[in-house]
């Protein structure tokens, strides 16, 4: 994010525009892990911010502020973009009012860097520089404890998704339960009320937006949204975990996965079984991010919950319930699947993870009664539990010239002493 759009148009090297962040704190951290809950690449159609104007080529004033970032002269880098802020002949003034907020916040000044923030909100909304200083926003306030501040990031979400029943408690798992507030006692009905019926449910209006920090037209996109919510997680659960689970259900898979993230690295019990709700009936692509995670979950059930979601799931969901099984060493499991499954893809799969589990055994026997179109797959995973001595076998008895040559080029790749010392008496 904030690293591409710095590279933008400067023709500087990646190495540059690391040590222009070294040292950024919580904001270059923040922004990396945004990063990693965007994902390799944005929705189809994902309409890019910056797209609008095109960033013209830089002055030597904010190659100077650069670098003077880059050493952490952060009130010399200020004196430069002040400059080149008051410039009517600044190009970029744009990207250098970010810059300015950015170096104030390492400095201390956090009041201005608000008031530069709230400016390139006011005086460039569509700029690609609005995004990557609604993060500094989030971090300024996290700084001043403004819980209010990130509440305003986060719009209005439609009702949250019904949470699904608390599962058995798992044995070592991580997290710990979310304690919800008591009900209530019933509300005495008012003198004329009909007894019985209950009021109209209102729900509560969310914060507004703080004046003094956001400017009135400025609308905070995913990213930023995500980025509160990641850090209110930690300390209103019992609010952002059912937004977050109304967000993994939607149709925007990108939001979805994020929220998945959020969910599981919660550590939260309530906010694991949501995972494994979305697991089982959310959106397709947000499904596989979900037993991705699920997979991670710690406890001796996950295993079953993970072929209760095998039963009823799609192709792509299967690839990934194999995997996560694969990373648990689930070898009861995945031999369930690589002799039942009728879709060739996920049944190879199943077979090379076997692999990963360390079934050589299994393995072995396999390959005897396994047709054509799957012993390549036995291979693979007899290469991958290292199990030379299965694989020399082979390599004895199969007479297709092909997989056996396939079987000795694994042995080379494996270079124990034992298949080294194969591979020589075969070439000699």
């Amino acid at each position: 994010m904030v690293f591409e759009m710095y590279n933008h148009g400067t023709g500087r090297g990646s190495g540059h525009i690391e040590a222009v962040m070294k040292n950024a704190g919580c904001f270059c951290a923040a922004v990396a892990m945004l990063a990693i809950i965007a994902g390799a690449s944005a929705p189809a159609g994902a309409v890019d911010v910056g797209a609008a104007a095109p960033a013209a080529a830089e002055s030597a004033r904010m190659v100077r502020a650069k670098d003077l970032m880059a050493d952490d002269q952060w009130a010399a880098a200020i004196a430069v973009l002040r400059a080149a802020v008051a410039d009517p002949k600044e190009q970029n003034k744009d990207e250098a009012l970010f810059w300015l907020a950015h170096s104030q916040n390492q400095a201390g000044d956090l009041a201005e860097a608000v008031e530069n923030v709230r400016r390139l909100q006011r005086e460039f909304a569509k700029s690609r520089w609005t995004a990557p200083a609604g993060s500094l926003l989030i971090e300024i306030a996290m700084k001043l404890g403004r819980k209010d501040v990130l509440w305003g990031m986060v719009p209005p979400t439609p009702p949250p998704a019904p949470i699904p029943p608390a599962r058995t408690p798992r044995p070592g798992g991580p997290g710990k339960a979310l304690r919800l507030p008591p009900e209530p006692p019933p509300a005495v009905p008012p003198h004329g009320a009909v007894p019985g019926t209950p009021p109209a449910a209102v729900p509560p209006a969310p914060p507004a937006p703080p004046t003094p920090w956001i400017y009135e037209t400025y609308l905070p996109d995913a990213n930023v949204r995500m980025q509160a919510l990641a850090h209110l997680i930690r300390t209103d659960a019992e609010k952002v975990i059912p937004m977050l689970g109304t967000i993994a259900f939607e149709k925007n898979v990108v939001e979805g996965r994020r929220a998945v993230f959020l969910l599981a690295q919660s550590g939260n019990r309530v906010a694991q079984d949501i995972v494994v709700d979305v697991a089982k009936r959310g959106p397709q692509p947000v499904r596989v991010a979900a037993v991705r995670e699920l997979g991670r979950f710690g406890g001796p059930e996950v295993s079953q919950e993970l072929m209760d979601v095998y039963v009823t799931a799609a192709p792509p969901v299967k690839q990934q319930v194999v995997e996560s099984l694969g990373e648990r060493a689930d070898a009861k499991a995945l031999l369930k699947i690589a002799q039942s499954e009728n879709d060739l893809k996920v049944r190879r799969l199943a077979i090379v993870f076997l692999g990963r589990a360390g079934a050589r055994d299994v393995l072995r026997v396999m390959y005897e009664n396994a047709p054509a179109e799957m012993r390549r797959a036995v291979i693979q995973g007899l290469f991958s539990a290292h199990d030379e001595e299965g694989l020399i076998r082979i390599a004895d008895r199969e007479t297709d010239q092909e997989l056996r040559q396939e079987v000795i080029t694994r042995l080379r790749l494996l270079g124990t002493p034992k298949a080294r010392a194969y591979v020589e008496k075969l070439r000699k």
